[in-house]
């Protein structure tokens, strides 16, 4: 009976806006975790190489491949928050549109800020470019050429494969343009969060109002310098 009420409560809370609204909240901090834990990982690709020329960010990599079925069993996690964090907010989406009169359409847009407005966009926008990610870093099924190199030891070699997937200005320009994206949506999401987990009191406000822009100032910069370095041959002039 317990189970069943469990069940219940579960499913009337995912069946209300403000249980749709909690989804897309913790489902979000997730994902803030993963971008700057991620970005703070992929830095390494900024620091000289090492005497023994296996650089910092392949010793990163072959850390994290070591993990075995965990790394996949989180990568699989991370995209069930976002699909979850995607479907919550088509849900309430069509719930707001529903429930506006056609009279206060125009007016609610005009008021709107950006950041806010174009949410939903930049967060399908994200999907896709998490979807190129992976087929490009991670499977290896774009510029394969770049992803098939290897050390003498058999170490894959991702420092070579970052450094020939950003010289080239066409994906490069999609990472910068996907992270500034990325940084948009962060700078409404994070106060957004907070304040749908009741945590944005009067006592925290000035601090959370400050957290938005500050988390998508780090995303942003941190994520752009990597290509942009690239690109501009202040890293890895000896890949050839």
């Amino acid at each position: 009976m317990s189970t069943a009420s469990g069940g219940n409560a579960i499913g009337r809370l995912l069946g209300s806006t403000i249980g749709m609204k909690i989804l897309m909240a913790i489902t979000g901090f997730i994902w803030i975790g993963f971008v700057l834990g991620h970005m703070v990982g992929n830095l390494q690709i900024l620091l000289p190489m090492p005497e023994d020329g296996i650089h910092a960010i392949n010793k990163y990599a072959a850390m994290l491949k070591a993990t075995g079925g965990l790394l996949w069993a989180v990568r699989f996690g991370l995209l069930a928050a976002f699909a979850a964090h995607v479907w919550a907010a088509i849900v309430l989406s069509k719930r707001n549109r529903a429930a506006r009169a056609d009279s206060y359409a125009v007016s609610n847009n005009i008021q709107a800020k950006p950041s806010s407005y174009y949410m939903l966009i930049t967060g399908l926008v994200i999907l896709g470019f998490i979807v190129f990610h992976l087929a490009h870093f991670t499977l290896g099924l774009v510029q394969p050429e770049a992803f098939g190199h290897h050390l003498a030891n058999g170490m894959h070699d991702v420092y070579t494969m970052f450094i020939l997937g950003f010289r080239n200005p066409v994906y490069a320009g999609l990472y910068i343009v996907a992270n500034v994206l990325i940084g948009m949506h962060l700078h409404h999401a994070v106060t957004s969060m907070f304040q749908t987990l009741g945590l944005r009191t009067p006592k925290y406000q000035q601090y959370i109002d400050m957290a938005g822009p500050a988390v998508a100032s780090v995303a942003i910069v941190g994520n752009v310098l990597m290509p942009v370095a690239v690109l501009l041959g202040l890293i890895g002039g000896s890949v050839s």
